[in-house]
């Protein structure tokens, strides 16, 4: 059974009111995960130029082309990317690769970091990018809310990400982030999500607060 979240609304965030998270994904969440895995370990470096990239910009475009036929085969050719300048949500598998690779790195040891408070990675690439052709307001909102929840709940997020779909250490991940979710969404602006998009939102943020640290938003 998939467990929805509705979220009763407290600060305010510029991005999130943006936020549109709908849509099914076309296959099990885990068909997507294994995928994502199988990317990580055939291409992992292809992985981090992708995620090292705005979401909506042509860069994404150009490191997405470069991971089709990879993606394609670890998937069995079930689903692919589907990025484009146009807008994008949580299933195009960006965000499922992002969950792959701070799997990765924190299986290696590392923790996200986030001392007096972590800034969105994003921030500084996106100066001076215009909104629907530099970046994407929408997966750029959604990694907001996912900073957020960071930065409240950063080993309950971490913990989220890692674990697998339906499992006990799922659910307690999500019992310990349920008390922070109100707070990390727009005044006004109530919010459904199930658990797997959860993750999603999250993961990005989490692996760049994982590998890039202080230097987090610094790339162009």
């Amino acid at each position: 059974m998939k467990a929805i979240f509705v979220v009763a609304v407290a600060a305010t965030l510029p991005f999130a009111a943006g936020i549109a998270v709908a849509g099914e994904r076309t296959a099990d969440p885990r068909e997507f995960r294994a995928t994502a895995e199988c990317v990580m370990t055939e291409s992992p470096d292809q992985v981090r130029d992708l995620l090292a990239t705005l979401p909506g910009s042509s860069r994404e475009q150009r490191a997405a082309k470069r991971l089709t036929s990879v993606y394609s085969s670890c998937s069995g050719d079930s689903f692919g990317l589907s990025m484009s300048s146009g807008g994008q949500g949580l299933y195009n598998g960006r965000a499922d690769m992002a969950a792959a690779a701070a799997t990765v790195v924190l299986r290696g040891g590392r923790r996200a970091e986030t001392p007096g408070g972590l800034k969105a990675w994003y921030l500084n690439a996106m100066a001076g990018q215009m909104a629907g052709r530099g970046y994407d307001p929408v997966a750029l909102g959604m990694q907001e809310f996912g900073t957020c929840v960071l930065n409240a709940a950063p080993d309950a997020a971490a913990s989220l990400v890692q674990s697998a779909a339906g499992s006990a250490a799922e659910r307690q991940a999500l019992d310990a982030i349920k008390p922070v979710l109100a707070g990390c969404v727009v005044q006004g602006k109530p919010i459904s999500m199930k658990r797997d998009q959860l993750r999603l939102m999250i993961a990005e943020p989490l692996y760049h607060a994982i590998v890039d640290g202080p230097s987090a938003g610094r790339r162009s």
